[in-house]
């Protein structure tokens, strides 16, 4: 085999393991969405007479955002500026794979923006509830 031809067939199998990775992501996604987008039809279904649809265009808006991002038939070229995306992060991954010490630093890096945003969905889950639990007590309190 050829200098030549290595090098060739580098880009190549990266661009098919993207590729792959990419689809798998957006297949898993749907597999999420589908049942998702079910429910809250049913749920806007339910309270049509009282409330306008709003949870299923809510996961069409969601679809659409991860779509986007997944953005499974863009390839990065190297000479346009990459977009933040899905390729973005793979390409992060593949930087902190081919080096080890960039690799040290980006996973505490990636654990401290995972443990922010585990409080932050947190607290945000903890506001939800007690916003639902006192529309709750004051729609007993109303009856």
């Amino acid at each position: 085999m050829t200098e030549e031809a290595k090098r060739k067939r580098g880009p190549l199998l990266r661009a098919v393991i993207v590729l792959q990775l990419k689809l798998a992501l957006s297949a898993a996604r749907d597999l999420v969405l589908i049942p998702l987008a079910l429910v809250a039809a049913l749920f806007d279904f339910l309270r049509m007479d009282k409330h306008e649809p709003e949870h299923f265009r809510a996961v069409l808006r969601l679809g659409e955002r991860t779509d986007r991002w997944i953005d499974v038939w863009y390839h990065n070229d190297p000479q346009e500026a990459p977009r933040e995306n899905v390729d973005a992060l793979l390409t992060r991954v593949e930087q902190v794979v081919r080096d080890r010490d960039e690799g040290a630093r980006q996973a505490r890096v990636l654990k401290r923006w995972a443990e922010r945003q585990m409080q932050r969905a947190r607290e945000r889950a903890e506001r939800e509830v007690q916003v639902r639990m006192k529309a709750l007590a004051d729609k007993r309190n109303k009856d």
